[in-house]
C-alpha cells in the first residue's frame, strides 16, 4: 500500500466536481411540500425582524434566520435557495472530509491506515456522504436546510471537538459556537454531548491518565451547555415545548411510536445499502403492540447489530462507531417522541456520516489497495451520483413529485391530496382537484386542510351545497393548532356570507380568521377585509385594513393597488398618488424581491 497519495486540492475538486454534478437539475425546482409555506409566512419576509423568527421556535433560529437573510437578499427566486442549500451540503461534506481525517489521527486509529493514505480513505467517506440519494431531501427540498445547516454545525461541533484533542485547547471555544449554531438550527443537535462522549470513548482509550472520571469530568460543560440550552427553550416556549411543537403528533402514544421505529429503522438500514423506490411521503403503518411478530423482527435485527458493534469496537472501531453513530443520530426523532411523519429521508442526513465511516471501513478492508480502493470510490461515486441526479428529476414539478409518490404509497390520502392542491394552486383546475381529493377520500384519510381546499373547490365552481357540506366536515374535525386551515375556513366562510348579502357577518368571519394570530395569509385577508369595509361604506375602516396589509405584506402589490383605488375612488389624487410612490420606492429599495 504504498501508491502515491492523492492531493488534497484534488480531493476538493472531487467533492465540487460530484457535488455540482449530481445537483445540478435542481436549481429551477420550486418551493415544494411545506415549502411554499416559506412564501407565505410572513415572518421570514422584509423587513429583517429577529425578535418574530425568535418566536416562531427557538430551537430553529439560525436556520429561520438563513430563511429571513435569503429572502432579504435574492427574494423569492428558488434557485437561490438551491444554491445556498447546495453550499451548505459541500461545506458539510468537507466537515465529512475533515473529521474522518482527524479521526484516522486519534490514538485508537493511529497506524490502522497509513499517514499518506488519510486523505483517500477520507475522500471515500466523504463522497458517499456527498452523492448518495437519500441525501437529495434534505438538499433539494428547500425547507429541509433546517437539517442540512443542523448537521453542517453538528459535524464543525465534533471536527473542532477533534482538533482540541489533538492540536490546540483554544479550538475548544468554537466548539461551543458551533455547537450552539447546530442546537438553535433543529432538534437533531440535542445529542452532541452524546456525540462526543461516543468519540471520546471509541478513540481515545482508557489510560493512568484519561481514566473514566477524567473523561465525565471533561464531558461535563458540554453536558451542563445542553441542559443551559434546553432550559432557555422551555422558558421561552413557555414551558411547551414539546406540545407546542409542529411537529409533535400527540394522538399517537410513545409506545406505539416506539414499536414502530424499529420497523423503520430496519427500513433506514435498507436504504442506506438499497436506495432504491425512494418515496417522499411513505405509507407507513404503526405497529399494533405484543402480537406484531414483524415489529419484534425486527426489533430483534437491530438489538444484533447493536450488540455487534459493542463486540467489535476494540478490533474495528470505525466499522462499529459507524453502527453507533447511526443510533446515537437518530435517536432524538426514532424513539419515544411521537412525530407526524413516522420515516422521511431526511431524517438519514446527518446518520449518513456513521454510514460512510462503516462502508469505507469495508471497503478499504475488503479492496487491499490503495489504487484498487479509490478506483471503486470514484466509480462508485459516478453511479450514485447519476441515482441522485434521477431522483432530483422527480422534484421539477408538484405534479411529477405526487405522481411519484402517489405511484409509491397507494393507499395513503396524502399524496392525493398533495397533488390535488397543485391542481388547485398551479392550473385552478377545480374538477381535476376534486378527483384527486375524492381519490384521498376513498383511502380513509382526510385532514381540516385538505376538506377546507375541497370547500374552496365547490364554492368556486359554483355548488354552494357541496361547498357548504365540506366546509362544516372541515370545521368539525379541525385541530385548533391547524390555523392555516381554520384561515381557510373563515375565508371561506366570509365569501358566502358576502354573497348573501351578509357583510356584517362577513366582517366578524374574516376578524376570526385575523384573531387565530397567525401570518397565514394574512395579508389576504385584511385586503379582503378592506373591500367588505368599502362595500359597506366603511371608507376608514378599509383604509386601515389595507394599511395593515401592506405592512404584513410589503412586497405583495395588491394591498398598494387596494389602496390607492380607494383614494381614487374618494377623489384623493394625491394620497393615491402617494401609495403608488410608496410602493414603487419600497421596489426600488428592494429590486432583488422582484427579479426583472
Amino acid at each position: 500500500m504504498n501508491s502515491k497519495p492523492i492531493s488534497i486540492r484534488m480531493c476538493f475538486l472531487l467533492i465540487l466536481f460530484f457535488g455540482i454534478a449530481a445537483y445540478a437539475n435542481t436549481f429551477n425546482v420550486p418551493f415544494q411540500y411545506d415549502a411554499a409555506s416559506l412564501l407565505t409566512e410572513q415572518t421570514f419576509q422584509p423587513p429583517f425582524n429577529s425578535g418574530k423568527i425568535w418566536n416562531v421556535l427557538p430551537s430553529r433560529f439560525v436556520a429561520h434566520t438563513s430563511f429571513a437573510l435569503q429572502f432579504a437578499i435574492t427574494g423569492s427566486a428558488p434557485w437561490g435557495f438551491h444554491v445556498v442549500n447546495l453550499l451548505i451540503h459541500l461545506l458539510t461534506t468537507l466537515a465529512v472530509f475533515g473529521t474522518t481525517r482527524l479521526l484516522l489521527r486519534t490514538p485508537a486509529l493511529r497506524g490502522t491506515i497509513p499517514p499518506e493514505q488519510h486523505d483517500v480513505f477520507s475522500l471515500a467517506s466523504a463522497l458517499l456522504f456527498l452523492t448518495h440519494p437519500l441525501q437529495t431531501e434534505s438538499v433539494t427540498y428547500i425547507v429541509q436546510r433546517l437539517t442540512s445547516l443542523a448537521s453542517l454545525f453538528y459535524l464543525a461541533t465534533l471536527w473542532m471537538y477533534l482538533k482540541a484533542r489533538l492540536e490546540d485547547a483554544r479550538h475548544y471555544r468554537v466548539v461551543f459556537l458551533f455547537m450552539l449554531a447546530a442546537m438553535m438550527s433543529k432538534e437533531i443537535s440535542f445529542t452532541i454531548p452524546f456525540a462526543i462522549l461516543l468519540v471520546d470513548f471509541c478513540f481515545f482509550p482508557l489510560s493512568e491518565k484519561e481514566t473514566v472520571l477524567a473523561k465525565l469530568l471533561r464531558w461535563l460543560p458540554f453536558a451542563a451547555f445542553l441542559l443551559g440550552i434546553l432550559l432557555l427553550f422551555y422558558l421561552t416556549s413557555a414551558g411547551r415545548f414539546e406540545s407546542s411543537h409542529a411537529a409533535v403528533n400527540t394522538t399517537t402514544s410513545r409506545w406505539c411510536y416506539l414499536l414502530t421505529q424499529f420497523r423503520v429503522l430496519r427500513t433506514y438500514l435498507r436504504l442506506l445499502v438499497f436506495p432504491v423506490n425512494q418515496c417522499v411521503d411513505y405509507d407507513y403503518r404503526l405497529s399494533s403492540g405484543r402480537g406484531d411478530l414483524d415489529t419484534w423482527a425486527a426489533f430483534y435485527l437491530l438489538f444484533n447489530v447493536f450488540l455487534l458493534a459493542i463486540a467489535f469496537l476494540k478490533k474495528y472501531r470505525l466499522l462499529a462507531f459507524g453502527v453507533l453513530w447511526f443510533f446515537l443520530t437518530l435517536s432524538v426523532e426514532s424513539t419515544v417522541i411521537p412525530l407526524k411523519d413516522l420515516i422521511v429521508e431526511h431524517r438519514l442526513y446527518l446518520p449518513m456520516f456513521g454510514f460512510s465511516l462503516f462502508f469505507s471501513s469495508l471497503l478499504w478492508q475488503a479492496a487491499r489497495s490503495p489504487a484498487r480502493f479509490l478506483a471503486i470510490v470514484l466509480a462508485l461515486a459516478v453511479v450514485l451520483s447519476g441515482m441522485t441526479y434521477a431522483r432530483n428529476e422527480v422534484w421539477q414539478s408538484p405534479f411529477t413529485l405526487w405522481r411519484d409518490t402517489v405511484k409509491r404509497s397507494p393507499h395513503k390520502w396524502r399524496p392525493y391530496s398533495k397533488l390535488g392542491e397543485a391542481y388547485m394552486s398551479e392550473l385552478n383546475d377545480d374538477k381535476t382537484a376534486l378527483f384527486y381529493f375524492h381519490k384521498a377520500l376513498e383511502t380513509g384519510g382526510s385532514s381540516a386542510g385538505m376538506l377546507a381546499n375541497m370547500s374552496t373547490a365547490y364554492f368556486r365552481l359554483k355548488n354552494p351545497t357541496a361547498g357548504t357540506f365540506y366546509h362544516d366536515w372541515a370545521n368539525s374535525i379541525m385541530d385548533p393548532r391547524d390555523q392555516a386551515a381554520q384561515v381557510v375556513l373563515y375565508g371561506n366562510e366570509a365569501v358566502t356570507l358576502r354573497n348573501e348579502k351578509k357583510i356584517p357577518e362577513a366582517i366578524t368571519s374574516l376578524k376570526k380568521a385575523l384573531a387565530i394570530n397567525s401570518q397565514y395569509q394574512r395579508a389576504p385577508i385584511l385586503i379582503l377585509l378592506g373591500e367588505f369595509y368599502r362595500e359597506s361604506g366603511q371608507e376608514d375602516a378599509a383604509i386601515a385594513a389595507f394599511r395593515q396589509a401592506i405592512e404584513a405584506a410589503p412586497a405583495s402589490k395588491e394591498g398598494y393597488d387596494a389602496l390607492a383605488l380607494l383614494y381614487k375612488e374618494k377623489g384623493e389624487n394625491q394620497k393615491a398618488l402617494a401609495v403608488i410612490i410608496e410602493y414603487l420606492r419600497f421596489k426600488q429599495k428592494h429590486k432583488q424581491l422582484f427579479g426583472n
